[in-house]
């Protein structure tokens, strides 16, 4: 008997709540501000990540002890820099190991027109970087990697590079220091 009091109650207030999500939303202001606000904006999980390290920790404890040692720690370095499309082209040593330039999460894993195989990572100030013309990837998709972590290595010795922030291209020479 107590079962279907429990069950009957749960299902009235389902009921409730899809009833008046559809009369809310038939309300011109009301949809527009949800569409505003949930479909307009972005989420930046890299920022999230590093607000719940800061103030929770991480999500594995005792990663710290656990965490294998770094076996690669590298900087970029390229022969020379080109500009290609609104970023970067540079060519690279033969079979040259690509790092990655900041901390961040992969959001993107595929080909991009002009870009070939493309990389993107989504950093914590919401900077995606375009890494592109890659061969091998170390990384998979929503992977939080670090800088000068093993991304891959590129086609041909030549990595195109394009630096994004809210729909605007940002100048390759200040992340290439």
């Amino acid at each position: 008997m107590k079962f279907k009091y429990v069950f009957l109650r749960g299902l009235i207030v389902i009921i409730v709540v899809v009833f008046g999500s559809l009369i809310t939303t038939k309300n011109l202001v009301v949809k527009n501000t949800i569409y505003s606000k949930i479909y307009n904006s972005t989420i930046s999980f890299s920022k999230i990540k590093k607000k719940y390290n800061n103030y929770l920790g991480d999500i594995i404890p005792f990663q710290s002890i656990i965490k294998e040692k770094e076996v690669f720690n590298e900087s970029l370095k390229f022969k020379e820099s080109s500009i290609y499309n609104n970023g970067v082209k540079l060519t690279l040593d033969r079979n040259y190991s690509i790092p990655i330039l900041n901390d961040g999460i992969v959001i993107f894993i595929g080909n991009k027109d002009n870009l070939n195989k493309t990389v993107i990572i989504e950093d914590e100030n919401g900077v995606d970087t375009y890494y592109g013309n890659l061969d091998n990837i170390n990384v998979k998709l929503y992977d939080y990697v670090s800088k000068n972590d093993l991304l891959g290595t590129a086609s041909n010795d030549t990595l195109y590079l394009l630096f994004e922030k809210e729909n605007k291209y940002l100048d390759y020479k200040v992340f290439l220091k």
